[in-house]
């Protein structure tokens, strides 16, 4: 096995902060839930490995590389059997760098519904549309389910998995993240919205479009990713114990 070079090691640290935000954010399901880097060699992806959950990502250790074929390359620990989710969508779009599927609360009980994401906040202008998947399969475990996701997803960067959880991608590990962030407040808001039940307006197709080109800029997903990396910084200082050595 060969050792990653320092910029890819670089990156591999940034991706587990990913996880451990999106957990924190979340996103955490157990041991479930996998997010992906395209590796800069052209060899696959580096996927975080399976039995661990995404706040327990650690470090570049954590990750491992599987081919477009799903076979594991280099890493140690396993791969998840959802691997094509990400061997699929990176094939079909080479703008994305970073994919991730996870079970978020709000987004996984949207995605039972035949309703759409409502702009009920400012975080659904950063999408304008989600599009749904709907498989009869529990987990997307063959070339050809992934295949299907990646044309459910099109050029968007989320797709919520219909009665399963949420897809989402990005051009960069801080444009990801913020994407999964974003939905999943955007969930919320619809599905306590929708719960009130009290009469709504909802902003014009171009209304919102013009919003959107506001919002969802590079200086908001910089100052994002790093306002989230603070805030992790910040839990952890206030509930690990002192001593406790992280990698």
């Amino acid at each position: 096995m060969t050792s990653p070079t320092p910029s890819l090691r670089d990156a591999l640290q940034d991706l587990s902060l990913a996880c451990r935000i999106l957990e924190l954010e979340g996103h955490g399901d157990m041991s479930l839930g996998h997010v992906s880097l395209r590796d800069p060699g052209g060899r696959g992806f580096w996927m975080k490995r399976n039995r661990i959950g995404l706040g327990e990502v650690c470090g570049p250790a954590d990750f491992v590389l599987v081919d477009f074929d799903g076979v594991k390359l280099e890493g140690e620990g396993g791969r998840h059997s959802e691997w094509p989710i990400h061997s699929e969508i990176l094939r079909n779009r080479p703008d994305v760098q970073v994919v991730a599927h996870t079970h978020p609360f709000y987004c996984s009980v949207l995605s039972a519904s035949s309703e759409p994401l409502l702009p009920f906040t400012l975080d659904t202008d950063y999408f304008i549309d989600v599009p749904k998947h709907v498989d009869d399969v529990a987990l997307i475990t063959t070339k050809a389910e992934g295949q299907s996701l990646a044309r459910s997803l099109g050029e968007h960067f989320a797709v919520l998995m219909g009665n399963h959880g949420l897809t989402f991608c990005g051009g960069s590990i801080a444009e990801a993240t913020c994407i999964g962030v974003f939905v999943e407040k955007a969930a919320k808001a619809n599905v306590v919205g929708r719960s009130a039940g009290f009469a709504h307006a909802m902003p014009l197709p171009e209304t919102r479009t013009r919003r959107r080109s506001q919002i969802m800029t590079p200086a908001h997903i910089e100052h994002s990713w790093n306002y989230f990396k603070r805030k992790l910084a910040w839990f952890l200082d206030r509930t690990v114990a002192p001593g406790a050595v992280f990698r």
